[in-house]
């Protein structure tokens, strides 16, 4: 009976419990089958004079029984109070600790969530290889048979889908190699003005090529459209990177432990629960290996705490490259040069030959696409809207590829420069009017974010001086650097 009426605070162990639900299921079925017994033999004299059991003794056995059902009826809705007060407890508190509703928080032990990508990205590529096959076997031979040969261009969908299974491939590989990677956290949850603190163990001794890229980000994650369609937006609204060497310390035979260190700002919202809305911090971790890269990625708590958050020394900073070697291991093609009486910055074009490429491959199927449509004469409202929006995609695409700046900052004076074919514009901006030099978050592209280095003056005004950064230490140290010289 103490284990229906004590309540010590502490939840049964589960040896306890396990014990505890099978003797109470087998009473239970005891006396249902006693009862039942009973019953029957009241019911039916032949049957009582069988067992040879008087009436009074049949009768005897049928009160036991119900007497004892209703006691074991009173037993659980005593347990099903105490359960009731404790969950209202449980969710009491997790109203005041919301980083309790969700296990791997409240352990402060995360895996990777690499898995749900890569199943998502598989059925991406199912779905995609399955509608573009349909539309090549019902479009093409049709076409083809009535000399129609400009529906062969709808070949290009399968020759997509092709390089689409090739990627999910690398990264199913990629998964199946690193897919036991954990964040274990050194508090619980991290507090907002203070710091992210922990390790990520991967299974195996690994050394990458050009170090440990890691990278944390407050984003706001937005689900919408239909449930057969739901398409999720983030929007990064904070993110701070580092890179580490690759000879971290040994942590054992078959082990690598990246060590993590995150100042946290004060000002940034805090994580949501809810995996489809609202805030999500999240800490990527990436390097490039012989085989498959590696590839993590972790959602933490990042919550606001009562009273000044602690404050801790950057146990990274020792195993942290610096900017030379990082722009070095990036191969930056940007140029700081001195100057007799200031400094320049020569940013040239083509200078993210993988962004480009991959803008231009999008806009070539873009392009693909309009051509088909104009050429089945579809209704004209569709040509004319993807149309225009292949022009936009043609003029990012050919931004990326051909767009060059120069800010020389010299004499008073800094003169910003933008160049394309053809096109030059330049800007006077005397060093007096300047309030500030600063790098802003540009365009996100899967687990990078490109940067906009700008220029802000007194009055508010703002100029872009390059874009597309492919790294934040690399703008925070050109936005420095300006605002030296």
């Amino acid at each position: 009976m103490g284990l229906v009426f004590k309540d010590s605070g502490k939840p049964m162990a589960p040896q306890a419990a396990r014990l505890w639900n099978i003797v109470f299921t087998v009473i239970i079925v005891a006396l249902a089958l006693f009862g039942l017994l009973a019953l029957v033999g009241l019911a039916h004299d032949e049957i009582v004079s069988g067992f040879r059991m008087k009436r009074q003794y049949a009768m005897g056995l049928l009160s036991a029984a119900i007497v004892s059902g209703g006691l074991i009826l009173l037993i659980l809705g005593i347990r099903a109070k105490k359960k009731a007060i404790q969950d209202n407890l449980q969710e009491a508190a997790m109203e005041k600790e919301p980083w309790l509703k969700r296990k791997d928080w409240a352990d402060g032990r995360i895996p990777s969530s690499s898995r749900r990508a890569v199943m998502v990205l598989w059925i991406l590529v199912f779905f995609w290889c399955f509608g573009s096959a349909a539309i090549s076997l019902v479009v093409v031979p049709p076409q083809l048979q009535i000399g129609n040969r400009a529906a062969l261009i709808c070949l290009v969908f399968p020759v997509i889908g092709l390089a689409l299974i090739i990627f999910a491939w690398r990264t199913s590989r990629a998964w199946r190699r690193f897919n036991r990677s954990v964040f274990q956290m050194s508090a619980v949850p991290a507090p907002a003005g203070g710091a992210l603190i922990g390790t990520i163990a991967i299974p195996g001794a690994f050394r990458p090529r050009h170090g440990w890229h890691l990278v944390l980000s407050c984003a706001r994650r937005s689900t919408s459209g239909p449930v057969n369609n739901l398409r999720v937006t983030e929007k990064i609204v904070w993110q701070d990177e580092k890179w580490l060497r690759p000879n971290l310390p040994a942590a054992g035979s078959n082990a690598t432990v990246i060590p993590v260190f995150f100042q946290l700002p004060e000002d940034k919202p805090e994580s949501g629960v809810d995996a489809a809305d609202g805030v999500v911090w999240k800490l990527d971790a990436w390097a490039s290996m012989a085989g498959p890269d590696f590839k993590a990625a972790f959602e933490v708590p990042v919550f606001k705490q009562p009273g000044p958050p602690e404050k801790y020394d950057d146990s990274t900073s020792q195993y942290q490259l610096t900017l030379d070697d990082i722009r070095k291991e990036l191969r930056s093609k940007i140029q700081a040069l001195e100057l007799p009486d200031g400094k320049e910055f020569i940013f040239p074009a083509g200078r993210n030959p993988g962004f480009a490429v991959g803008a231009t491959v999008l806009c070539a199927i873009w392009t693909a696409i309009v051509a088909v449509l104009f050429l089945r004469h579809a209704p004209l409202l569709l040509p004319v809207v993807f149309g225009a929006l292949d022009l936009l995609m043609v003029l990012f695409a050919f931004d990326l590829w051909f767009r060059r700046s120069r800010v020389k900052i010299a004499a008073g004076t800094i003169t910003l420069e933008t160049a394309w074919p053809g096109f030059k514009n330049e800007i006077p901006v005397k060093s007096s009017d300047v309030a500030a030099f600063f790098a802003e978050i540009g365009a996100p592209v899967g687990h990078l974010t490109y940067y906009d280095l700008k220029l802000r003056a007194r009055n508010g005004k703002e100029w872009v001086l390059a874009k597309n950064l492919g790294h934040k230490p690399e703008a925070d140290w050109l936005a420095r650097q300006m605002t030296a010289a």
